[in-house]
């Protein structure tokens, strides 16, 4: 597995602890998360990563830490079943052996210090922004509402592109228009849980489609939120659609092109 490392949460940025070798097989992660861990009844730890499903082609990471400074840190673990059945969220170690499952939202340090879990998702290959997909719930919120609730959390997503850096962020303010209500799974927050449109997301961010590695949902902290939250939640990700390696994308460009002058030919 990999060894995640702190890092800042600014533009740009080297995100080195994403995963550089993968060394549990897809199978023994996705076992993990039946594997109940002595904790209260329920909430499942699934490590850190976590792979959600045979065939996915990404990892999830859970980070810790994140506030105004940029700093990051690995979490204790993925969580499962935090308040919805199947939810996703992030189990925080607060030092001293103290461990808090959670979800993704705010909460304070040891020191006092307000800082904000996250969820990274790292491809096993890049693929393209407009064609990632997520589904989170949890903020309190209906298709009637305007934005999100004065003092609630509130997500941010931060677009990771080239050595997993990050390139964009997104507030808010960008994410409210592109949130489309989806009907809740079983034991989810009913009426209140959102698939995140990343190709609005885009356009909403003034962006051309391109290819990223992944991207981090964590919580906001600009608005008047107040630690400890109560979280929003991951509930799934899709594997989205992978960019061609330099090498295919040349094969395809001059199987096209001769595919061009054949016709032509049969043409004449």
């Amino acid at each position: 597995m990999q060894t995640p490392t702190a890092n800042h949460l600014s533009t740009p940025v080297n995100r080195g602890h994403a995963f550089t070798t993968r060394v549990l097989p897809a199978l023994f992660i996705a076992m993990l998360f039946l594997l109940p861990c002595g904790l209260q009844a329920g909430v499942v730890r699934v490590g850190n990563p976590a792979a959600p499903r045979l065939g996915a082609n990404f990892d999830i990471f859970a980070l810790q830490g994140l506030n105004d400074s940029g700093v990051d840190s690995p979490a204790f673990a993925v969580n499962r079943n935090f308040e919805f059945e199947n939810s996703i969220g992030v189990t925080i170690d607060l030092g001293g052996g103290k461990l808090k499952d959670f979800g993704i939202g705010l909460y304070q340090d040891a020191a006092k210090v307000t800082n904000s879990t996250g969820l990274e998702v790292i491809y096993d290959q890049p693929i393209f922004a407009s064609s990632a997909t997520a589904t989170v719930e949890d903020f309190d919120i209906s298709s009637k509402d305007t934005f999100f609730k004065v003092g609630k959390v509130e997500p941010r997503i931060a677009l990771l592109g080239p050595g997993n850096s990050i390139f964009a962020i997104a507030t808010p303010a960008d994410i409210f228009p592109n949130l489309v209500a989806t009907a809740a799974g079983p034991g989810g927050a009913k009426g209140d849980t959102w698939n995140i449109n990343f190709a609005g997301l885009l356009n909403t961010l003034h962006l051309a489609d391109t290819a990223i590695n992944g991207f981090i949902l964590f919580a906001d902290q600009a608005a008047g939120e107040v630690a400890n939250s109560d979280p929003y939640l991951l509930v799934s990700v899709g594997n989205g659609t992978q960019v061609p390696e330099a090498s295919t994308s040349v094969l395809v460009c001059v199987g096209a092109t001769l595919a061009f002058f054949v016709r032509m030919r049969l043409k004449r």
